[in-house]
């Protein structure tokens, strides 16, 4: 099950038995702070996400979106051909680049700078699209869920874009990368029971999904559906900033020397089954200080003349 914000803090004041105010919003902020640094711990493959833009004319900055890290690569789309330009990675050979002012929608170079994609040559054309992969920042949950019991006129799918619609109008642009569930049901009409990031909100009664809905068309039925604020780490690892933040509780809050090891062993256990599922696949370690790799070359090491 995936832990949204309403259920990891009630998560949290089950195992420590104490679900006053206070301690909620203790436990809401020590698992924004485990969340981020779990997150910063690694580069792991679940933040990657690519992005667009698009450019305009005479323009030569971009601004990357506020919830991204700098870019990883860069490639700009002029009607059938990409061009996939060279990264300068510091502003001196970028001015020395710029010292003479160049207009071309055949980009060849990219400056990353003060949150923003710098293209050379400046662009002559607006809406050519550019492309970039970055990594998602993580931003604190504090939004509670949202439940409603709505008359779900259409979940429908054309071409890659679903589109939910409902009966009533209290949906908001607020709800823009949050993420809804449509409960399951034995009806032949209810929900997959699978949460779907929202990726707009057109209207106040209609929302589409980043991803694709899989479970069946729904046409004019009554479901229960939940609006929710989710971690960036997967189910079923996104347990872990709770077992960190209840490992600080009985550390210092409620002193209980047993508990506060129960959970950084459980928040142990947890990582580094994150770190085999969701970590570099690359082995880079050459000698760990055991000696269990001192019978096997790396083949990376040796050059063949």
């Amino acid at each position: 099950m995936s832990l949204s914000y309403t259920t990891r803090r009630n998560l949290f004041g089950n195992l420590c038995n104490n679900s006053s105010a206070s301690t909620l919003s203790l436990a809401d902020s020590l698992m924004n702070i485990a969340e981020k640094r779990i997150i910063s711990s690694r580069d792991w493959d679940f933040l990657w996400r690519q992005y667009t833009k698009t450019t305009v004319a005479t323009e030569q900055s971009i601004k990357l979106p506020a919830y991204t890290h700098k870019p990883q690569s860069v490639y700009v789309t002029v009607g059938s051909y990409r061009y996939t330009p060279i990264e300068v990675t510091n502003r001196r050979d970028w001015d020395k680049l710029n010292s003479t002012t160049t207009n071309s929608d055949i980009c060849t170079h990219y400056f990353v700078y003060d949150g923003s994609i710098e293209l050379f040559p400046i662009p002559v054309t607006s809406g050519n699209t550019v492309t970039f992969n970055a990594r998602r920042k993580a931003k604190d949950l504090t939004i509670a869920d949202t439940s409603g019991s709505a008359v779900i006129t259409t979940i429908a799918t054309s071409g890659v874009v679903t589109t939910v619609t409902q009966s009533d109008s209290d949906w908001g642009t607020g709800m823009i990368g949050q993420y809804i569930k449509i409960a399951p049901t034995n009806a032949a009409k209810g929900g997959d029971g699978q949460w779907y990031e929202i990726a707009s909100v057109p209207t106040a009664s209609t929302l589409t999904l980043v991803k694709t809905y899989g479970g069946t068309a729904i046409a004019t039925a009554t479901a229960d559906y939940t609006i929710g604020q989710l971690s960036l780490i997967p189910e079923p690892h996104d347990s872990l900033p709770v077992f960190e933040a209840l490992k600080i509780y009985y550390a210092s809050v409620d002193p209980d020397v047993k508990k506060s090891e129960l959970y950084a062993k459980m928040f142990i256990e947890g990582y580094d089954q994150m770190v085999r599922d969701h970590g570099s696949k690359m082995n880079v370690v050459v000698d760990d200080g055991t000696g269990q790799y001192d019978t096997y070359d790396n083949p990376n090491l040796s050059v063949t003349l």
